[in-house]
């Protein structure tokens, strides 16, 4: 009788590791929202995020594929292929970095340093040209309690022309849903864009997740709403 309690006991601590492992390692994805996470992935794994934009005379094909170096540092490729009105083909390859700076301490965010380069001439004809872009930004991140969170971008492209704002506010429905609103804008001499989006995301299973957004502009150039619906996974 001692063998089966004993049996018993060591079977409930491992159910138990196991449950925190899963909680602790749930995927965690830089989609469907406009802001970057402060999150990095683990070391030496992979992650896949991919979506599906569309919009009027739009629909564009966003993969990212993450790995992390250190359990602080990570990079990304960026390929996104499909139609932007007359213009098709593969648009840009970016690459990508992640740097955590550090975890949030009571009322001081966490922070990550987030950097982007496109290279133009890795790109189909309609989408070629011979700049490399980029973009440098911070993210910052509060969680308020369990259920609540807000993360923020500040950043800026266009050769340090152009000044890029995001703040998202994140709401915990249950332990695998999760919804957000979203303010994201640029500042320029061409013209101020101001948006906002909405989105759901659910996780089937801690590598897996799927998730739907809305995005709508408030005032700017670009006066198009667009929608974005994707699955990520987690390779680890």
């Amino acid at each position: 009788m001692k063998i089966i309690y004993h049996l018993l006991f060591i079977f409930s601590l491992f159910i138990s590791a196991n449950s925190a492992i899963a909680q602790v390692e749930s995927i965690n994805t830089d989609r469907p929202d406009q802001s970057d996470g402060v999150y990095t992935i683990p070391k030496n794994t992979f992650q896949l995020e991919n979506g599906i934009t569309i919009a009027k005379q739009t629909v564009i094909n966003n993969l990212m594929l993450r790995y992390g170096l250190t359990p602080s540092t990570e990079i990304r490729l960026l390929l996104d292929v499909g139609k932007e009105f007359e213009n098709k083909g593969l648009l840009p390859v970016s690459l990508s970095f992640k740097q955590r700076i550090i975890e949030q301490k009571e009322i001081i965010p966490a922070m990550t340093l987030v950097g982007y380069v496109a290279f133009e001439q890795l790109a189909s004809k309609d989408f070629k040209g011979n700049k490399l872009p980029f973009e440098i930004k911070m993210a910052f991140e509060n969680e308020i309690n369990d259920k609540f969170s807000i993360g923020y971008n500040l950043g800026t492209s266009n050769q340090f022309k152009d000044l890029n704002l995001s703040a998202a506010l994140g709401y915990n429905i249950i332990d695998k849903i999760s919804t957000f609103v979203e303010y994201f804008s640029t500042l320029s001499k061409n013209g101020n864009e101001h948006n906002i989006d909405a989105g759901i995301l659910y996780i089937i299973n801690p590598k897996l997740q799927i998730d739907i957004a809305y995005a709508q502009p408030l005032h700017g150039l670009d006066n198009k709403p667009f929608s974005t619906i994707g699955i990520s996974y987690s390779f680890r």
